[in-house]
């Protein structure tokens, strides 16, 4: 097995990240300008989320590191995480995490291959 250094570990998790952010906009339909901005706007604040979790759950992306990358505090990306898991009492928002989960997975692990 080969061994990551931490640049390369860096590297990735910022590609990890930018992925779920990418995914996430195109879910909601949002420019990736909005995905960086502070702006409030319903889709952008959802996609932005949305992308956090994602990066979360599927990449195991550290809360500190997320939100460094993410221009956010620690607490607002946990707040973020917290609300798209309720949301996914939701079955059809549950169904597309889920199926965007899977898309992210296999994403990474053709990308590993």
């Amino acid at each position: 097995m080969k061994r990551v250094g931490k640049r390369e570990d860096e590297e990735l998790q910022k590609k990890s990240i930018w992925l779920a952010q990418t995914v996430a906009a195109g879910a909601y339909g949002v420019q990736m300008d909005d995905m960086c901005s502070r702006t409030r706007k319903g889709e952008a604040e959802k996609a932005r989320q949305l992308a956090a979790y994602l990066a979360r759950v599927v990449f195991d992306v550290g809360l500190r590191e997320l939100a460094i990358a993410m221009g956010r505090s620690p607490g607002t990306v946990c707040h973020a995480c917290r609300r798209v898991e309720q949301r996914r009492e939701e079955p059809q928002f549950d169904f597309a995490v889920e199926y965007l989960e899977h898309q992210l997975r296999s994403a990474a692990t053709g990308a590993a291959a």
